[in-house]
């Protein structure tokens, strides 16, 4: 009697450990949703739809049957919504922190417009190209920052450890006199080392200072002043912005947005200071009943002048969407030449870079043993 007791004690504490995991496993799994999960599910409730399920049954099935816990609680969540009466944009938009206000207003559209279903895998299919072409434009810039930062680590190792120690041998030697070049390094060895806390601290303060600073929307628009001095990353960087923003006209533009909702949008979505002044200014264009490419033609700087051409070619022609496609035949190209370009550019410049620093190290070891062969024969 007394064992079947303990035994039921046991399990009845081993059920709580196991009910403490799983929930915090679950509340753990709650904030995964990312974009690969949000084009999934936009993808899915877009077959279902298509395939002649109701709307209210496709996020029933949806959430029973995702392993995502945070998909299963969002479809949940809309599920109770849509018994309520309210559309899937209303849902959506009651839950901002999986989706953004460019999802409730190009799924909005696509309700009132009668055409969900193909507006959800258009959605989807911009998830996966800009998510696609973000990383890459990510990558491209993560390529050259990797490469600078390891020489520099590189550099610093080469003054704190190994020169010293080279140093420390002639120093033994006292007839030997102590070649230019090597005598310029020691002194610079000796800086870096007598005033190591004074410039590790005075690195983090200005890592701290411009972390700070680059998030202000100041800080933001000094860093693309930064970038309008870099040839080819700032030329990569507009073509990147331009594709993101003429993809996003054509989904909702497709999605049956007017123009002034669709610049409208767009300045939410382009969260850099710099494009949503242009996008002001061109939305203060539109309100006065002007074309989009009025409000264009003077923004050289972040588009260039033969889309603004293309732009008041498809108005004219009132085929809009036509030239905003043709804008992204031929930039799209262009933004994969100008990333793959850049680590080919990148690449080269930092190992002449890091082959210059170690020949001019090398030079000055050789020539300060030449210097204590000669004394040690003396």
């Amino acid at each position: 009697m007394t064992d079947n007791l303990e035994n039921s004690e046991q399990k009845q504490t081993t059920n709580i450990v196991d009910i403490g995991i799983i929930k915090f496993l679950q509340n753990l799994d709650k904030g995964n949703f990312w974009t690969k999960d949000k084009i999934l599910f936009f993808k899915e409730l877009s077959y279902l739809l298509n395939g002649g399920i109701s709307l209210v049954e496709a996020m029933r099935i949806i959430s029973t049957s995702s392993d995502n816990y945070a998909l299963k609680e969002i479809g949940k969540d809309i599920s109770k919504f849509l018994h309520a009466g309210k559309p899937l944009s209303y849902a959506l938009n009651r839950l901002p922190d999986y989706f953004d206000e460019g999802d409730y207003n190009v799924i909005k559209a696509g309700e009132a417009s009668g055409n969900l279903a193909p507006i959800l895998k258009s959605l989807a299919e911009e998830y996966v190209f800009m998510s696609d072409i973000k990383n890459k434009y990510i990558s491209a810039l993560i390529y050259p920052v990797i490469l600078v930062i390891f020489a520099i680590v590189a550099v610093v190792v080469l003054f704190w450890f190994v020169l010293p120690e080279i140093f420390s041998i002639a120093a033994d030697f006292d007839t030997v006199k102590m070649p230019r070049m090597t005598q310029v390094l020691k002194d610079m060895s000796d800086f870096l080392i007598n005033r190591r806390q004074v410039i590790l601290g005075v690195i983090g303060w200005i890592w701290l200072i411009s972390s700070v600073f680059f998030s202000t929307d100041a800080g933001k628009k000094t860093w693309f002043s930064i970038l309008l001095n870099i040839p080819l990353l700032w030329t990569m960087t507009k073509y990147f912005y331009l594709v993101k923003r003429c993809r996003y006209m054509k989904l909702m533009l497709g999605a049956g947005m007017n123009y002034v909702q669709t610049f409208q949008l767009l300045m939410a979505i382009l969260g850099i200071p710099a494009y949503q002044d242009m996008l002001e200014r061109v939305l203060l264009w539109l309100q006065r009943w002007e074309t989009i490419y009025a409000g264009l033609k003077g923004e050289t700087d972040l588009v260039p002048s033969d889309v603004s051409v293309m732009i008041k070619v498809g108005e004219e022609s009132a085929n809009l969407t036509n030239s905003v496609d043709n804008v992204l035949s031929m930039y799209e190209g262009e933004l994969n030449i100008l990333i793959n370009r850049l680590a080919k550019v990148i690449e080269p410049i930092m190992l002449v870079f890091i082959w210059l620093v170690v020949v001019v190290i090398v030079l000055a070891i050789f020539w300060l043993i030449l210097q204590i062969g000669e004394g040690v024969g003396l």
